[in-house]
């Protein structure tokens, strides 16, 4: 299993924060290696990526389903593979520390259930919180450039 939690600090309000991250078409594209994604609900999608694990490179289908928007700080989702054996689940929250500023939280976890991820555990850890961190990182910097 790989567990990632990365903090960021967003020079942008909690309401700027929360108006991007409450749009899974702002962020999805933020995903690192990502191909495309469709909107099927309100509250779900698929996603396509390529994941880098070392020197491989795997094609990721996922079903992403909202579970929770909880406005103005926090949403939380859980993922499905849908070409790869995985489940996990992942959250965005924000917590104002002033008019300007928004601590802003990105976390994700993922299972695999693959021999692969099994024969690989470290890598894949690794992976998961480096995807966490850029994945954070990519989302307080698109805010702020939105907010320019």
């Amino acid at each position: 299993m790989g567990i990632g939690i990365h903090h960021v600090n967003v020079h942008a309000s909690r309401t700027h924060v929360w108006e991007f991250i409450r749009d899974m078409n702002a962020w999805a594209p933020l995903v690192p290696g990502y191909k495309e994604h469709t909107i099927v609900s309100d509250v779900q999608s698929t996603w396509k990526f390529t994941l880098r694990v070392g020197v491989m490179s795997k094609k990721v289908h996922v079903k992403v389903l909202i579970t929770e928007w909880k406005e103005p700080s926090e949403v939380k989702f859980i993922l499905r593979g849908i070409n790869q054996k995985f489940t996990g689940e992942g959250f965005f929250k924000a917590d104002e520390v002033n008019s300007s500023i928004t601590a802003m939280t990105g976390g994700l976890t993922i299972e695999s259930t693959s021999s692969l991820a099994k024969i690989l555990e470290f890598t894949f850890e690794k992976m998961v919180r480096e995807l966490t961190m850029e994945l954070t990182e990519a989302v307080g910097q698109a805010i702020e450039r939105g907010k320019q």
